[in-house]
């Protein structure tokens, strides 16, 4: 078990008692850390409960999880996850966050920790090796992202630790609101930032010392022999020279997958200017990295003069420069930078930020908002910077219209009548990938466990020729907007995806799944073929599916908006995924009950999941 250090902290921020207790090491092999383990500990945590808890109660837990692989030395095992109860959805809610801070907590020693209760003031906790304090939060409560990163760092006097917080939105309980880590990475996705805020705990601090792992020498020479094996890949090479704005006009211009106008168009004019080409031109001063990354997607930027005048601070990654760029038809690099701090700084997930704001958009155009709503001073239309930068204040602080537009997409559309204008599954918005241009995602975004969400397959990788032949995500077909003979392979990516949200590994980092295999098995100390991993993907996604059933999700909410189903003009050329065919595909390969969404009794077998139910 070398890559499990075999400890779980549980903190009780109710009675500050804090404890360890030995990692249940059999899950820990059943499911290889990350989101699987996490949804194992949930599902004990609270099945036993005659009343399943509220995402914003003292009783529902925040579980911090790194992966088997997370902080081994190996390359981009810098990945770890913040599973709860959502708010956003009312389901389980994953986001996954790079940084250095799961390996750092592997160095203290620990694989996880399980928050309970909620502390009557604000709090931090400081993590330094075994010795575990909480800590008075007063003075940090109210600040930004930002400041608070360094300030905790100030105050524990140790410039090395690192550190996870919330912003003011956190505080304020915004259902999309995120944690953030130094270098702009986020827990971004699903509201986990209102669960730490509800619990009052403001920060975690975490400074390990014991990087060390007994690991023999193939684990060195495999994880070289992984690496060379992706450095020349085209993904590889595109986000390490540009980042993943290097994806921008390959997006918009060849594919149509970049969503313009609230979903509603297909071409932008001047979109080119919010790429990655661009921004190396104009205003990047150098790159950011994550543990043992040598791809270094992170972009380091500077705004040296005008009215988005900036520090040197971190750089927009794609999916912002989609939201609040194409999405709200706003082409001004600058402007999507600064609403990107903006952003970060209150501590708000820029993928639901910007897509609220463009529904909101379009909700405020087609005449839909009352006027009574209507926020003064802000113009509220598609084009128009500074009402994006208005409404991400009033979000983040929840003032005015900022304090319906902080309950999501899906509520708001559904206040003012129009939920089929909001770009989401299951509550959550979709991330900026568009099922138009690649079929697959359809099927993906409304199966996902954690609503719409390109990181649990992405199909879009997959459809462009990132495939793995040795577990069977190959043989697609050559075009992207094809329905048929995309659902199988696309089901061994989205049991694959669950490894690697699980083990800790990048997504970015793509050796062949044999290759994975071996790396799991000597850091696991159980044998693993690529087969196997198949395997352990489908028992996570079974675990998911199980958890989010008694948690109140049902197959009726596996849909796409009509928003996201129009037929655009431009690359995507009319295309419209047929999402009904894929999903009756989807079950019978699953194994799945159509109707209740319960895998069937054999199923529950195979995978070892006959005691979750």
């Amino acid at each position: 078990m070398s890559g499990f250090r075999g400890k779980i902290l549980r903190i009780n921020l109710t009675n500050k008692k804090i404890k360890e207790e030995k990692l249940d090491l059999n899950a820990a092999h059943e499911f290889l850390g990350g989101s699987g383990l996490a949804a194992h500990y949930y599902w004990h945590t609270i099945k036993n409960k005659n009343e399943i808890p509220e995402p914003l109660s003292a009783e529902n837990p925040l579980i911090f999880m790194t992966g088997v692989l997370t902080g081994l030395p190996s390359f981009c095992t810098a990945r770890s996850v913040f599973c709860s109860r959502s708010p956003l959805t009312t389901f389980m809610g994953e986001a996954n966050i790079g940084g250095k801070i799961g390996p750092r907590l592997k160095f203290a020693g620990y694989d996880g920790i399980i928050f309970e209760g909620k502390s009557e003031e604000p709090v931090y906790v400081s993590i330094n090796d075994s010795k575990i304090e909480i800590k008075n939060a007063k003075e940090l409560w109210g600040k930004g992202t930002y400041a608070t990163l360094e300030m905790v760092r100030e105050e524990i006097g140790n410039k090395k630790a690192e550190v996870v917080c919330i912003g003011p939105a956190g505080e304020n309980l915004v259902k999309y609101s995120c944690i953030m880590t130094h270098g702009g990475r986020a827990a971004g996705r699903t509201g986990i930032g209102a669960v730490m805020g509800s619990k009052n705990l403001k920060a975690i601090v975490v400074y390990g010392t014991n990087n060390k792992f007994v690991l023999p020498d193939e684990f060195t020479l495999l994880s070289k022999d992984a690496y060379n094996s992706v450095k020349e890949d085209y993904a590889v090479e595109i986000f390490s020279e540009f980042g993943t704005s290097g994806y921008v006009d390959v997006a918009l211009d060849h594919y149509g997958d970049m969503p313009i106008r609230n979903w509603s168009k297909g071409l932008l004019e001047n979109g080119g200017n919010l790429s990655g080409i661009t921004m190396s031109e104009t205003i990047l001063t150098g790159k950011s990295t994550c543990y043992r990354c040598p791809i270094a997607c992170g972009r380091e930027i500077q705004i040296k003069k005008g009215k988005y005048k900036t520090n040197k601070t971190d750089g927009p990654e794609f999916e912002t420069l989609a939201s609040m760029g194409s999405n709200l038809e706003i082409t001004d690099l600058e402007a999507v930078v600064f609403a990107n701090i903006k952003a970060n700084d209150l501590g708000i997930d820029t993928i639901s930020t910007g897509a609220t704001i463009g529904v909101f958009f379009d909700l405020v155009e087609k005449g839909l908002v009352p006027k009574k709503d209507l926020p003064k001073n802000i113009q509220s239309k598609f084009g128009d910077v500074d009402s994006l930068l208005k409404l991400i204040e009033l979000i983040g602080n929840r003032e005015g219209i900022g304090n319906i537009l902080a309950e999501g997409s899906k509520l708001m559309a559904e206040k003012y009548g129009r939920l089929d204008l909001a770009p989401q599954v299951a509550g959550l918005e979709a991330p900026f990938h568009d099922p138009r241009a690649f079929s697959g995602l359809a099927l993906m975004y409304v199966t996902s466990p954690r609503g719409a969400c390109h990181l649990n397959g992405d199909a879009y990788f997959a459809q462009q020729g990132s495939i793995f032949p040795d577990i069977g995500v190959d043989n697609l077909p050559d075009d992207p907007s094809e329905n048929e003979g995309v659902v199988k392979p696309l089901i061994n990516l989205q049991s694959y995806r669950q490894i690697y949200n699980s083990t800790g590994m990048c997504q970015f980092f793509n050796p062949s799944a044999s290759k994975m295999a071996r790396l799991i098995s000597i850091a696991s100390g159980k044998n693993f073929s690529a087969k196997d991993l198949l395997l352990v993907g489908d028992r996570i996604f079974g675990l998911k599916r199980i958890l989010n059933l008694k948690l109140g999700w049902s197959p009726s909410l596996e849909f796409l908006p009509k928003v996201m189903l129009q037929k655009l003009e431009g690359p995507t050329k009319g295309a419209v995924p047929d999402v009904k065919i894929q999903l009756d595909l989807w079950y019978k390969y699953r194994n799945y009950n159509r109707k209740t969404g319960i895998p069937i009794k054999p199923e529950l077998k195979r995978l070892n999941l006959e005691n979750y139910l």
